[in-house]
This record gives structure tokens, C-alpha cells and sequence, in this order.
């Protein structure tokens, strides 16, 4: 397992309320507003907007857009999803989740090799844990596996991780 897993993987411990009465204490977040750190690196902007639907139930859609390179060559993304998330430890604001995850990415121009599976339509579960502090400021993480269906017809498996950050209110 990578140092980078291990981390995410550890995550939710970290962020786990120390007493016991801190989660009945949180603030009743009704939505959630975070970007991923580290799309904005290729560089991509991706926002994930979230709504409480009940204590334990939330829904989320994901937009984003911007840039990727592989063998110095440079395409133009773009990407949209979606999640229904249900807290099975927890509530909205402070919880482990598990969900389902949908989207599609679009790159315009066909790429090829490893670029290939990275655009088209995908589907799978995830675990995660999301955690919100009382001045509001949010933090999730994911993990679970996706089938893909490329472009072409190729399909495969792959691994969701997402690491966001932003704010709840």
C-alpha cells in the first residue's frame, strides 16, 4: 500500500471527534461547498457541491474543467457527476459515508495510450469520511472502485479517490 492510500485511508481517524458528545453538539450543516486540492495542480478547477437531504443522507454534483498532460501533449477536460452518500456512523456535518458515484469526462481531441480510459462514463460505490469543524471548514475523503467505459467500447476497473476541501454552512 502507498504512502499517499495509507494517508487517505487514515484520514477519517484523525478528524474523529476526541468525546463523545461532539457529534450531537455539531452545527446542523445543511450544504457543503469543496474543490479537489489536487486537480487544481493539472491544472483542473473541480467544485463539488453537496445538500443534506436528511441527517444521514446527502446528495452531491460534481462539475469541473480545465487541463491535462500526458507525453507532452496537453487536452482539454472536462468532467460531471454526481453521488448519493448515506452517513452510516454519523451525520451529514461529521460521518463515515458510503454511497454511489456516477459521471462522465470528456476529452474533446482522441487521445491515446493511458489518456485513453481516462474519458468516458463510470459507475461504482465508495467509502469515505467527511468531516466538518464548527467555523464550517470541510474535509472529505473517498475511496472505492469505479467501472469505466471509455471511449472505443474499452471498459476496466478503477480506483475513486478524492480529497476535498472547503466549506459547510
Amino acid at each position: 500500500m502507498s504512502r499517499f492510500t495509507a494517508g487517505i485511508l487514515a484520514l477519517p481517524l484523525l478528524l474523529s471527534p476526541m468525546q463523545s458528545g461532539a457529534q450531537s453538539a455539531a452545527p446542523a450543516y445543511r450544504a457543503s461547498l469543496t474543490i479537489s486540492p489536487f486537480h487544481l495542480l493539472s491544472p483542473q478547477l473541480q467544485v463539488t457541491g453537496e445538500a443534506r437531504l436528511a441527517s444521514r443522507l446527502g446528495a452531491s454534483a460534481t462539475v469541473g474543467g480545465g487541463n491535462v498532460t500526458d507525453d507532452d501533449r496537453t487536452y482539454a477536460i472536462w468532467e460531471i457527476g454526481g453521488q448519493l452518500r448515506y452517513y452510516a456512523v454519523g451525520v451529514f456535518s461529521r460521518g463515515l459515508m458510503v454511497g454511489a458515484d456516477i459521471g462522465y469526462i470528456d476529452l474533446p481531441a482522441t487521445p491515446s495510450g493511458a489518456m485513453e480510459m481516462l474519458a468516458g462514463a463510470r459507475a461504482g460505490g465508495f467509502v469515505g469520511y467527511k468531516h466538518t469543524m464548527g467555523t464550517g471548514f470541510t474535509a472529505e475523503v473517498q475511496l472505492g472502485p469505479v467501472h469505466v467505459w471509455g471511449h472505443g467500447g474499452a471498459t476496466e476497473w478503477q480506483t475513486l479517490h478524492n480529497l476535498k476541501i472547503g466549506w459547510s454552512f
